[in-house]
């Protein structure tokens, strides 16, 4: 039976004017202030764009829960927000769907940014930090100058695991920023890391175990010489600590956009994650949270606001200097790097 032909002649105008059924998909994010920013900024006008609908979870283990997602064949995530570590923990035991390079475009971003699997869009930076009552106006200006003690004297503070601190031994010994990856993947440049850190570990104050902590250090003055995150940085420096810090030799982490294995809708998904990470949409993202944005492209759309700049850790005034942190690099010896770290430590 034709079921128009049943319907009054009403209703029958109704049902063939009404607009097709919106696309639903499901993002999962972090929440809080940053899913609120990610909403504002991107998925939610993104969404608009494509005419999709989208319902939001948000989970504070994204790696536990694409895997709990995956491994029971019951995916209900789309669209997945995650570090990019645990991106390429997620890569490398297949939880991910790898990226459509005819839709999401990667080959725009920095090289050692690019990922095939988790498209990344903002940034932060592992900087150095410092109590400017103690240096004043002449603080250290690279990571070289962190590790001499004897012009530069002062209670370093340090976060107690491997991670971002290697790099940045290997440039305080002069290696380039191209090439710390390269040196780490010798047999050498683990133990020629490992070996810096040892030697500035006798000026060490302390060790932190959490951003809160960093800041809590740089904000009271208990430490002059801080490694942090740019954002602990500027928290510190906003709450009334003599504080400030420089991108100069910045480790650079992503957060990034990936597809679980799986997915319901993975073609769609593909296309929000391309609406999404526009150059005009990562530069509004800026409005809401200091992380910078990882498409070069949201630099000259002219949206950021020149005082913005300095803050951010891939403008390109800060970038010069700085490494990619390299995910691939931390699955595979991440475990021998802690260990070597820890041993240390324990020395």
């Amino acid at each position: 039976m034709n079921l128009f032909r049943s319907l009054p002649s009403a209703a029958l105008a109704m049902a063939m004017a009404a607009p097709l059924q919106a696309q639903t998909l499901t993002i999962t994010t972090s929440g809080g202030d940053y899913g609120a920013a990610l909403r504002e900024a991107l998925w939610a006008p993104a969404s608009d764009a494509l005419g999709y609908q989208i319902r939001e979870d948000t989970q504070s283990d994204s790696l536990a829960a694409l895997r709990m997602q995956v491994m029971s064949g019951a995916v209900s995530t789309d669209v997945i927000q995650m570090g990019s570590l645990e991106a390429a923990q997620a890569a490398a035991i297949d939880l991910l769907e790898p990226l459509d390079p005819g839709i999401v475009d990667i080959d725009g971003l920095p090289e050692g940014a690019r990922n095939a699997y988790c498209h990344p869009f903002d940034s932060y930076g592992t900087v150095m930090a410092w109590n400017t009552e103690t240096y004043g106006d002449a603080p250290p200006r690279n990571w070289a100058e962190f590790w001499d003690t004897e012009t530069f004297p002062g209670r370093r503070a340090l976060r107690a695991n491997a991670q971002d601190l290697l790099e940045i031994a290997l440039l305080s010994d002069g290696v380039a920023p191209d090439e710390v990856y390269d040196v780490l993947a010798t047999g050498e440049g683990l133990e020629r890391a490992i070996a810096r850190l040892e030697e500035l570990k006798p000026a060490v104050a302390v060790w932190w175990s959490s951003g809160a902590q960093s800041t809590q250090l740089l904000k009271d003055g208990e430490a002059d010489l801080v490694v942090t995150w740019n954002g602990r940085a500027a928290n510190a420096a906003a709450d009334g600590g003599a504080a400030d810090y420089s991108f100069a030799g910045s480790v650079i982490g992503t957060d990034c956009l990936a597809v679980p294995a799986g997915a319901p809708h993975a073609a769609e998904a593909m296309k929000l994650i391309a609406a999404m990470t526009t150059a005009e949409r990562e530069a509004r993202l800026t409005d809401h949270i200091l992380y910078g944005p990882v498409n070069p492209a949201a630099y000259a759309t002219g949206l950021i606001p020149e005082e913005r700049l300095a803050l951010l850790a891939t403008a390109p005034a800060n970038a010069g200097t700085s490494v990619f942190s390299d995910p691939a690099w931390w699955v595979e010896h991440g475990q021998e790097a802690q260990i070597a770290f820890d041993e240390m430590m324990n020395r």
